[in-house]
């Protein structure tokens, strides 16, 4: 069995072909200047809940993952539901325009991780490389707990400046008001 390059575990070809895949939609979505990229710890287990995967339907995302979207959404500005009604391509579209993009720290699920945090602290270097010679980001918003590891990492690589935190750690979640009032500035209208 391969070994993959997002996430460094040994895997078959499904999982090879889903991270394949969900690169291909973040790429469809990549803004070609970001303002904000937000980093979460990896993406859901469930492909139907990946962020760029645009639903044609809202009720294919589990219950967790639409107020996930909508809350993302809100970060970039965008009225609850105002974009929605058009679609869920629209709404991703609109993220795309105003310069946001997210990506994992770990670039498959953390299904089957012991300790997750470590899995983010070894592939902080990784991360810290495309950040810098592939995103060039205005700002870096850490999305999870889980991602504590990267503060140190990105202080430690003079990165700090770009770093948006509440009280020196990441945010609880994309729906913590505390990020929405630290984004409200750099969200377009």
């Amino acid at each position: 069995m391969p070994f993959c390059d997002g996430c460094g575990a040994q895997v078959d070809d499904a999982h090879i072909r889903q991270r394949i895949e969900r690169l291909e939609l973040a790429t469809r979505f990549r803004p070609i200047h970001i303002s904000v990229l937000l980093i979460d710890a990896a993406p859901p287990a469930r492909f139907e809940d990946y962020f760029y995967r645009a639903a044609a339907d809202r009720s294919e995302r589990s219950h967790e993952s639409r107020p996930y979207f909508d809350a993302l959404m809100k970060c970039a500005g965008l009225a609850p539901g105002s974009d929605l009604r058009a679609g869920e391509d629209a709404a991703l579209a609109e993220f795309q325009r105003r310069g946001f993009f997210l990506i994992g720290a770990i670039e498959c699920p953390l299904t089957n991780r012991p300790d997750p945090q470590a899995a983010i602290e070894r592939a902080a270097p990784a991360l810290l490389r495309r950040v810098r010679v592939s995103y060039h980001p205005k700002s870096v918003v850490l999305l999870s707990p889980l991602t504590q590891p990267l503060v140190q990492a990105f202080e430690d690589h003079g990165c700090a400046s770009q770093l948006i935190l509440h009280e020196g750690r990441p945010f609880a979640g994309p729906a913590d008001q505390a990020l929405v009032n630290a984004l409200a500035p750099q969200a377009p209208a």
